[in-house]
């Protein structure tokens, strides 16, 4: 018998991950330990990250739902993906035990920590929340 296992793509599986010549702020999905710290420094859009690796069911799964969440903000809010295989330590510093974990931040400050698959409406409703505070300009 075959069994043939349907793995679902996200946006920046198969891309290397940001380094200084690579990185582009004005994007708005990134890859890596580079680009988080990046943009945590310089960017006043809230962020995205998202810790996922590359054996873990669930990531596979939340990686397009999160994804269609992220894009709707587009411009706005940059998205990161950390393999946490890959960037061990900024997960170790992020808190991110395990994966999938999404976390949030605005303004230097992580707002939300959620480990595990959530709905696509508490993705939305921490967005909204930090885009009320954000210094994003019109």
């Amino acid at each position: 018998m075959l069994l043939l296992q349907v793995q679902e793509r996200g946006p920046l599986d198969g891309v290397e991950a940001d380094t200084a010549d690579t990185f582009d702020i004005s994007k708005d999905k990134h890859k890596g330990q580079y680009a988080l710290r990046k943009l945590y420094h310089e960017s006043n859009r809230p962020i995205a990250v998202l810790y996922t690796s590359p054996t873990c069911g669930p990531c596979r799964t939340l990686k397009p739902i999160f994804n269609s969440v992220v894009d709707q903000y587009a411009g706005v809010v940059h998205y990161v993906e950390i393999d946490i295989e890959q960037d061990p330590e900024i997960a170790e510093a992020g808190g991110a035990n395990g994966t999938p974990t999404v976390q949030f931040f605005n303004n230097k400050e992580r707002i939300a920590h959620m480990p595990g698959v959530k709905q696509k409406s508490q993705y939305r409703q921490i967005l909204e929340q930090a885009l009320e505070t954000a210094k994003v300009p019109a």
